[in-house]
């Protein structure tokens, strides 16, 4: 009788790994990842508190502590763990594939890393394992009703986070082809592919959308004044500024060397100019840190909104709003300016 339970739920476990399989293997969207996972541990464990331990980002390997308590995620950085190094090393050399936090915390000689892990109260770790390596750790707290974790407990966490961890690589792996390295914005290419689908949307189904275009004011003089090193410092703030001021579903680039482009799904020009003013405000009042700052910059937006009439490609949408921009940089700078095409290659120009 025991046998047949222990069958019945093995079986129960291997549907709901290929059922986590199909959920995960196609998404490229980190969150999406994470928050599947913890929908099945809740509902397998209904543990207190699951973590991960994933790098920060691109060229940044910083640790984060993705955290799930129920439903509810947090994310935090680690306060004393450097890189990710110092948090999977152990389990790189050792070369397990799971082990009690209390085994762990009496051999791992780094104790800046035990006491990181130990604020999580973890029964076990399970290092993410993808083909370049261990790329995080999964921490899992007890269970709700004190049941100890039995082996097959552990090997279902295994089996599911194996899939979680090629998912993760395969996410990781696409954002290094579409971000740009410097400012973790989209890359230029990005930007067009997205600004095609955008336009043949707009023809197809008449939605709207608008681009806000902008540049660093006078940037050329700030590289000779201060040195590229500093004015990269502004580059990466400002993308930083960018990425914090606009919403998930908006599409911030990097368009070329300070020139900075956002594709604004289903939004009006008033909406985008009410975010280009917001954003040029935030970067007038920003104290930019460096040797010998802070520095003050500003830039100069342009806005325009998508006119089916007018907009056949990306050429027309790009073209009307660089000459937003440089309208703005033309009557002073440091200004948003829109524009609105009046008829084939005709335009008008209006402040704010």
């Amino acid at each position: 009788m025991a046998d047949m339970q222990e069958l019945i739920t093995e079986n129960q476990n291997l549907k709901e790994i290929i059922e986590v399989a199909k959920q995960i293997s196609s998404s490229l969207d980190i969150d999406y990842i994470l928050k599947n996972i913890n929908y099945i541990m809740l509902g397998k464990f209904q543990s207190a508190c699951s973590c991960y331990v994933l790098a920060k980002d691109i060229d940044d390997e910083m640790p984060v502590f993705h955290i799930f308590r129920g439903t509810k995620r947090e994310i935090r950085d680690a306060v004393s763990i450097r890189t990710m190094s110092e948090a999977i090393d152990y389990f790189s050399t050792q070369e397990l594939n799971q082990i009690t936090f209390s085994e762990f915390a009496e051999l791992c000689k780094n104790t800046e890393v035990v006491d990181e892990f130990a604020q999580f109260h973890p029964e076990f770790i399970i290092p993410l394992k993808a083909e370049k390596g261990i790329i995080g750790l999964f921490l899992q707290s007890k269970r709700s009703d004190n049941v100890p974790y039995s082996m097959t407990d552990i090997e279902f966490c295994i089996n599911v986070l194996s899939f979680t961890s090629i998912a993760l690589e395969n996410a990781n792996l696409f954002r290094q082809a579409t971000v740009d390295r410097m400012t973790k914005l989209y890359t230029h290419h990005q930007f067009q592919k997205r600004l095609d689908e955008e336009i043949k949307k707009g023809h197809r189904y008449n939605t709207k959308f608008s681009l806000i275009m902008f540049d660093i004011d006078h940037f050329k003089l700030f590289n000779d004044n201060y040195g590229h090193l500093q004015g990269d410092i502004i580059i990466k703030e400002i993308a930083r500024i960018l990425r914090e001021s606009v919403r998930d579903v908006d599409f911030p680039c990097r368009y070329g060397g300070e020139e900075y482009m956002t594709i604004l799904p289903e939004t009006d020009v008033k909406y985008a100019v009410h975010v280009a003013q917001r954003l040029r405000t935030t970067v007038e009042s920003f104290d930019f840190p460096g040797e010998n700052g802070p520095f003050k910059v500003t830039i100069s937006v342009g806005v325009a909104e998508f006119q089916k009439d007018y907009v056949n490609c990306n050429v027309d949408m790009i073209e009307l709003v660089d000459k937003a921009l440089y309208y703005s940089k033309e009557h002073g700078r440091n200004q948003v300016h829109r524009a609105k095409y009046t008829g084939p290659k005709e335009m008008k120009f209006y402040k704010n």
